[in-house]
């Protein structure tokens, strides 16, 4: 490769790679809200620990879920459950946070068809192993400091995206927190890890086969 171009690639690589990190994110979110099952498997625990029945639960939580759909105008109110003003303020907050990245799993597609048509052109595949480097460098160091201390990401999260403390919910003021146990912040967490770390998978499989293919082809062009 051209070194005047080698830094060019490089930066081009890199965008690559956090554009499929967004992308993957938001796949991973997508999958953890809206496939509802991994939520439903849990139900019958979080009935046992907060004495609501397993019907008023789906009800409340799916009336939460359909609410954060960009498709929803309306407002927030849950069937059976009160919920204070500063609750309700907090998930208008969370509400554009999903927005933001179900508008990312659409838009992310588009600039990497763009970049990378000009990685092949340049006759140049590296980013197919440059973007898996940067996608995993993200979820591993989550990964290792949630299983440390999960609880302290969680509030340093909170902390860092929420410039207030509507976050800080009150069992009786918003009952529907109960049915959001820490674990399925948890659950959410891993499935979007696994969503990345399969994507990028997936990339560095298709950078050896285009590889191998590029080594067999190799012996006919120096003919």
């Amino acid at each position: 490769m051209n070194k005047r171009k080698a830094p060019v690639t490089s930066i081009i690589n890199f965008a690559i790679g956090i554009l499929f990190l967004l992308f993957f994110i938001s796949l991973g979110i997508t999958i953890a809200l809206y496939v509802r099952p991994f939520y439903y498997i849990g139900m019958e625990q979080i009935s046992e620990e907060t004495g609501y029945s397993v019907a008023e639960i789906k009800e409340n939580y799916d009336t939460l879920i359909d609410w954060c759909s960009p498709f929803e105008k309306g407002d927030l109110s849950f069937p059976t459950l009160p919920a204070s003003e500063s609750g309700i303020s907090h998930f208008k907050e969370v509400k554009v946070i999903f927005n933001l990245f179900f508008c990312f799993l659409f838009v992310t597609p588009l600039f990497l068809a763009g970049l990378i048509d000009i990685q092949e052109k340049r006759e140049t595949f590296s980013y197919l192993f440059t973007a898996p480097i940067v996608m995993c460098v993200l979820p591993l160091l989550v990964a290792i400091a949630s299983a440390i201390d999960f609880n302290r990401i969680f509030v340093l999260f909170h902390e860092i995206v929420f410039r207030n403390d509507d976050w800080l919910f009150s069992y009786d003021e918003d009952p529907i927190i109960q049915f959001l146990p820490e674990r399925f912040f948890m659950q959410c967490a891993l499935i979007i890890a696994v969503t990345v770390l399969l994507g990028a998978a997936v990339l560095l499989a298709l950078y050896f086969f285009r590889k191998k293919k590029e080594v067999k082809k190799q012996p006919q062009n120096m003919q």
